[in-house]
């Protein structure tokens, strides 16, 4: 993972920072999604929290969601970027998912 470099841009500005997502100044398409390119080359790009399925919710809920690809255009890698960790689908689904389920079961 990119490590935080505390560069500044002219501008006075720092410059994007992997982790956070608050920093990507790069935008996407017609919906503005915020988007980012590692040192890899591998393009990361924002979950619009306005779709419907339970990535958008955990987006609207405040948990900052991005979604990896190869590169621009390219093909899903199967990883994405949760409040600025790593995870698999599945263990995305364990983390922030499977906890609410039990809670729901436990109230039963």
């Amino acid at each position: 993972m990119r490590e935080s470099s505390g560069l500044i841009r002219e501008d006075g500005k720092g410059m994007p920072e992997f982790q956070n997502m608050k920093t990507w100044t790069g935008r996407f398409g017609h919906t503005a999604l915020r988007s980012f390119t590692d040192d890899a080359g591998h393009f990361w790009l924002e979950q619009n929290a306005a779709k419907v399925s339970k990535w958008a919710k955990l987006a609207r809920e405040g948990h900052e969601v991005a979604w990896e690809f190869d590169g621009p255009g390219g093909a899903y890698t199967g990883r994405l970027l949760i409040d600025g960790e790593i995870f698999t689908p599945r263990e995305a689904i364990n983390r922030f998912f499977q906890q609410s389920e039990t809670e729901r079961h436990a109230q039963t």
